[in-house]
């Protein structure tokens, strides 16, 4: 499990850096993500004046460092395409302009890859980089590629070839393709071909048919069974050609508007929980999209909450998925069989028992679209309740703090205290321990003890 952080370069901000570690400590984040990596705002890849290929790792060592000090491990994604190697640097994207067309020379491309990984691999050692993820590129169906799928395919081989003779241990996986796209044809291009591939990554939302056209403000959610029939689908997928390759989900929010309030309500909380749960079942592991709303695709945005895909506001202030995440973090490791709760995924629960049998605890969620629900708790007799903790408007989620305040632009700091206070779930000292109440749109914690 693990988070994205936008653009690599962004890294070296020491706020940043402050809630990577955070939620590493917190959350129980394991790895790092994020674009452009070997961009020329990195600065790795020259030509000099001579023709020749120039190398420089110095920028991405400080990233690199800063992301191994907050506890995380790199996910590292290699792109953009330098605009030195690049067949068209005017085809860019995102605020930062990264470059997205193909190379002119592919077996330049391929050397390119083969030098960092060298690199990286006399920097911090093959036992260190054997624990990371090497991947491809970034969404190579939608514009953030604007080559052919095959020139996809073939930009994938030859960097896999790289990393592969650098160390054939080192991990290297892709498509990276939103909206689940293109595994079949991915996996059928690696088999053909005979290139390696250590794991299947790629991307999904729940608004992912019509994010294009809601990029701002309100979006079209398509509902959480999309989202676990989407999940089944591309293990599916994966499982008809080979069977058992690991599944990452590279990224993943409720929607995929950067702009877009839901990211910031306390309903967030149980659209996100509802995903964790089936993501237990398709997958090996994930990368929520985004870890902070110190965010640059579509410009710097300031405001306390503007929408952002973050965890973290921008003055690091939790929001309610953060708190669900915690939550999750908090389970223990072996999952409890659950019984008579809600088989929908708009619905449900998810629990864990300890492994010396002495303490249960159950996250159960209700999103915004049923109204009220109430649930029995069916418990292995002996066990008694804990404790009852809640994530609700204005208690476990500070957006709806925030509006009471007025929607203030420029936070003092008795108000930043306040919305900090109002990030913090409700407790229930008084909970009987044999229904739980859920409004619509929040997420419960319950843990009981032997």
């Amino acid at each position: 499990m693990g988070a994205n952080t936008c653009h690599a370069p962004i890294v070296m901000r020491s706020d940043l850096q402050a809630q990577m570690a955070r939620t590493h400590r917190d959350l129980g984040f394991r790895y790092w993500r994020a674009h452009g990596t070997l961009s020329d705002d990195v600065s790795i890849f020259t030509i000099n004046p001579k023709g020749e290929a120039h190398y420089t790792f110095s920028g991405l060592k400080r990233i690199l460092d800063a992301v191994l000090a907050s506890g995380l491990k790199p996910f590292l994604e290699l792109s953009f395409m330098p605009k030195a190697l690049s067949s068209d640097a005017s085809k860019t994207i995102t605020h930062y302009r990264g470059t997205t067309a193909p190379p002119t020379d592919f077996s330049k491309w391929e050397a390119l890859v083969r030098e960092v990984t060298q690199y990286l691999l006399q920097t911090y050692g093959a036992e260190e980089l054997k624990s990371w993820y090497f991947e491809v590129w970034n969404e190579p169906n939608i514009p953030f590629w604007t080559g052919t799928q095959d020139e996809y395919f073939q930009l994938y081989r030859h960097a896999a070839q790289a990393v592969k003779s650098v160390n054939p241990e080192l991990r290297i996986g892709g498509p990276a393709t939103a909206r689940g796209e293109w595994i079949g044809d991915f996996l059928d291009d690696c088999i053909k071909h005979g290139a390696p591939v250590d794991y299947l990554s790629t991307h999904i939302y729940p608004s992912d048919l019509a994010f294009i056209d809601a990029a701002e403000g309100d979006v079209e959610l398509l509902g959480m069974d999309f989202l676990h029939q989407n999940f089944a689908r591309v293990r599916d997928e994966v499982d008809a050609r080979l069977p058992g390759l690991p599944i990452i989900w590279g990224e993943w929010n409720s929607s995929a508007g950067p702009l877009a309030e839901n990211h910031d309500t306390c309903e967030n909380a149980a659209v996100i929980a509802a995903a964790l749960s089936g993501m237990e079942r398709w997958a090996d592991g994930s990368l929520f999209w985004n870890l902070s709303d110190i965010y640059e695709e579509c410009q710097y945005h300031f405001a306390p909450f503007h929408g952002g895909y973050g965890l973290l506001t921008v003055d690091n202030i939790p929001k309610s998925a953060f708190r669900t995440f915690e939550f999750f973090h908090r389970l223990e490791a072996r999952q409890l069989p659950l019984r008579g709760l809600p088989e929908s995924a708009e619905r449900g629960a998810f629990g864990s028992i300890s492994e010396d049998g002495k303490r249960i605890a159950l996250i159960l969620w209700n999103t915004c679209a049923l109204g009220d629900w109430q649930t029995p708790l069916e418990l292995p007799e002996g066990f008694r309740p804990s404790e009852l903790e809640l994530i609700l408007p204005g208690q476990g989620s500070a957006y709806e703090a925030w509006l009471k305040l007025g929607r203030p632009m420029n936070l003092s700091k008795a108000q930043t205290d306040l919305l900090q206070a109002a990030s913090v779930p409700a407790k229930e000292n008084n909970w009987n321990g044999t229904s739980i109440t859920l409004p619509a749109g929040t997420v419960a914690l319950a843990t009981f003890e032997k």
